[in-house]
């Protein structure tokens, strides 16, 4: 394998165009064209390499990967290797050892300075290259052809799968390579190094010469972020104290004398490398690879350090920024076969939302939402399966809950919501704030209740199920009466007087009206008080008896008309008539109006939305 060709082992990454991977492709795009820095050619072979090449990658924790530009072409980690095989190290000897033989702090020199411990030759840490020497030579192995397996094969674990050498690389790094030979036979002369210095460099070269991926670089990063466990193979490679120390040292340490102004700047553990190869971490949330062969002055790739500073900036990476996120960011998710809206409705709509509900997602979003929480959400939107040819689908965001949506986390969300709609799902966000938090979404309402209700309506419409609050339904064919006998229908109708309402209107406010059989408009209940709950709502179809107090004893509930209509009450005189001379009648309509199988009525039928809210 060679370096500066895509590698075919290299795993695929999502290629679908996610908001992510967008991001990626507009951060590519936007810096590929810097044509600044200069080859490694103090080392031939990377002096050869395609100036132009330019790849980035993330990986999450979950083990999904993103990609842009040239993050399959494989390149030599050189020093992007370090922060691995101090692990290694670290797991061989444990921390006390390793810190007695190479130290942690800074060193503000460039990363190949002669920087050593005044009488006892302790290489200031491990990621400046005397350092690396010395950590590569405590790593244990009968040998130096054991001790380099072992590395690869560490590397390897870290990448989740088995990683090559270049052997150009290696060779061109043995017949160049004196300072750092130098940098060996000075600590070893100072009893620092206790092992032959051909030996360490031999095998210090090699790991240098390992060849990788940003993609790989990626997963590698997402290792440590994710305490040492490989998000993708599932398998611990290092225990999760050893990847904190190392990304301890790779925060202070790993980006050379640029250290300092880099931990202020992008905030993230890194480790740089000649090759052009960067490696970034965000504990806890995913792993960055990043490779431009182009280098500063201090040994840095151009574009790699440009695009982590973009990226830190745009996704709110640094280590100091506090997500302040606890619960699971999705509260709820469904859809409207398990989940019904508070509005009551007339059997016939009710068997269509039983039969076709499932064509109505729900997902109910909470907290501070940064960028791992929206990839979280990201991941189950796209499992809502788009509308079928001719057919739609309805997708309701309860964003209430929200108390934080994070610039970066809106662009991608709302970048969601634009390529739902490529599929056919019409996204309708409920939103008591109003805060209009995803502008590209169909339509925003006060709350997800009534939000659903709305994507109720439009499936029933499609369907040809909806009764339009506007058409006025004769009352034989209400559901109460359709469902009496002949005698009891005729004694019910002719009990019932009209009702007209106008909006905004209480209704059944009078104890003397007992019961409200709704033909037009709609109606709502509204808990009383300063901060006004709307309960759930009825239309055309539907009953409405008294309203009875709530269960923690506040004040019965207001019952106000959304929109105007007409129906046929039963007042208190006439409910005492029926007592007296059609006892029978008025069994059976209490018996119907408790049975929610059969009609809808307000409040026996209890709405499943707002009681679960």
């Amino acid at each position: 394998m060679r370096e500066g060709k895509p590698t075919p082992e290299a795993v695929p990454m999502e290629e679908t165009a996610d908001p992510i991977t967008a991001a990626l492709n507009e951060l590519h795009a936007s810096l590929a064209s810097d044509s600044s820095g200069t080859l490694a050619s103090y080392i031939p072979q990377l002096a050869e390499v395609d100036p132009g090449q330019f790849g980035l990658a993330l990986a999450t924790l979950d083990g999904r990967r993103y990609q842009a530009g040239d993050a399959a072409v494989p390149f030599t980690l050189q020093s992007v290797s370090k922060p691995f095989v101090y692990a290694l190290a670290l797991a061989d000897l444990g921390l006390e050892e390793v810190l007695s033989r190479v130290g942690a702090e800074p060193s503000g020199e460039a990363f190949n300075a002669i920087s050593l411990e005044p009488g006892s030759g302790r290489p200031s840490n491990p990621m400046v290259n005397a350092g690396a020497i010395l950590t590569t030579s405590l790593v244990r192995g009968d040998g130096p052809a054991a001790r380099f397996e072992r590395i690869r094969e560490l590397l390897s674990a870290f990448a989740g799968r088995p990683l090559d050498m270049d052997e150009k690389v290696f060779a061109s790094e043995l017949e160049t390579g004196d300072r750092n030979r130098a940098l060996a036979y000075l600590m070893r002369n100072a009893g620092s190094l206790r092992c032959d210095v051909d030996e360490a460099i031999d095998v210090y070269f090699r790991q240098c010469a390992l060849l990788a991926t940003a993609a790989d670089v990626a997963v590698m990063a997402a290792t440590l972020a994710n305490g040492g466990i490989n998000p993708c193979t599932k398998a611990t490679v290092v225990s999760q104290s050893i990847a904190e120390h190392v990304l301890a040292v790779m925060a202070s340490c790993g980006m050379y004398d640029y250290a300092g102004e880099w931990l202020l700047r992008v905030g993230l553990p890194a480790k740089s490398g000649v090759s052009g190869g960067l490696v970034a971490v965000s504990p806890g949330q995913f792993g960055i690879g990043l490779f431009s062969p182009p280098l500063d002055a201090r040994g840095n790739s151009v574009r790699a350090v440009a695009a982590s500073r973009v990226l830190a900036e745009r996704f709110q990476l640094h280590l100091m920024h506090h997500p302040g996120r606890s619960a699971p960011v999705i509260a709820h998710a469904g859809s409207a076969v398990t989940t019904r809206s508070g509005r009551l409705r007339r059997r016939k709509e009710r068997d269509v939302l039983h039969a076709h509900g499932g064509d109505i997602d729900l997902r109910s979003l909470q907290g501070d939402i940064e960028f791992a929480a929206a990839e979280v959400i990201l991941q189950s939107l796209s499992a809502v399966p788009a509308a079928r040819p001719g057919s739609a689908r309805w997708l309701v965001l309860d964003v209430q809950g929200i108390s934080r949506l994070h610039p970066v986390a809106a662009r991608m969300l709302d970048a969601a919501v634009l390529e739902l709609g490529t599929r056919g799902i019409v996204v309708v966000v409920g939103d008591g704030h109003r805060r209009g938090l995803l502008p590209h979404a169909t339509v925003e309402l006060p709350s997800p209740e009534e939000a659903l209700e709305w994507c109720e309506d439009a499936l029933l419409d499609r369907h040809g199920a909806l009764l339009a609050p506007a058409a006025e339904l004769p009352l034989r064919d209400h559901d109460v009466l359709a469902a009496l006998d002949d005698e009891a229908r005729a004694v019910l109708s002719a009990a019932v007087s009209p009702y007209t309402y106008q909006r905004e209107e209480r209704v059944l406010a009078s104890d003397d009206e007992v019961l409200l059989l709704i033909l037009s408009g709609r109606l709502a209940a509204y808990t009383q008080g300063a901060t006004a709950r709307r309960l759930g709502s009825m239309g055309p179809g539907t009953a409405v008896t008294r309203l009875q107090p709530l269960d923690d004893g506040r004040a019965q509930p207001m019952l106000v008309a959304e929109l105007p209509g007409e129906g046929g009450l039963l007042r208190r005189a006439q409910l005492e008539r029926l007592e007296r001379e059609h006892p029978r009648v008025l069994a059976r309509l209490w018996r119907l109006l408790a049975s929610s199988r059969e009609v809808g009525c307000w409040p026996v039928a209890a709405p499943a939305w707002g009681s679960r809210r």
